[in-house]
């Protein structure tokens, strides 16, 4: 949809007393448009008229445009306030998970007992003897 901007009136131009505030009109066609039921759900015109935005609007564009664009850029806001809300809640949820005690240390393969030579098997033998002997529990 293209919306038009308002004329601005030429210099030399004779101006009405009443169009000597450029919200008049506006806030006669909010008024009408309210009365009619054309104003977007949610638009609260009591709030709009107090937003420095809306009046900045209300001079550049005519009363419905201007209303089209306070809601849609509003609805923007809404959308992004909603997705850092989403992604904080996002993140305090995934670091709330339990995490890994894995350490990050290589660990040291189990031994190869078919693949150690006599000597070797003898010693590794013999250190879990001592360490049963000693009151330790060998896991083999």
């Amino acid at each position: 949809m293209i919306f038009k901007k308002k004329e601005t009136p030429v210099e030399n131009e004779p101006v009405e007393a009443e169009a000597e505030n450029p919200f008049v009109e506006a806030a006669e066609a909010l008024v009408e448009m309210e009365q009619n039921g054309e104003l977007p759900e949610n638009f609260d015109l009591s709030e709009a008229t107090q937003d420095r935005a809306f009046a900045e609007l209300l001079s550049e564009f005519e009363p419905k445009a201007a209303v089209r664009i306070y809601v849609a850029e509003k609805r923007a806001e809404d959308a992004e306030k909603n997705v850092k809300t989403r992604m904080s809640e996002q993140a305090r949820s995934r670091s709330a998970l339990p995490k890994s005690q894995r350490s990050d240390r290589a660990v040291a393969p189990a031994p190869d007992y078919m693949s150690m030579s006599k000597e070797a098997f003898s010693a590794l033998e013999k250190q879990y003897r001592n360490a049963a002997h000693n009151g330790k529990r060998v896991h083999i």
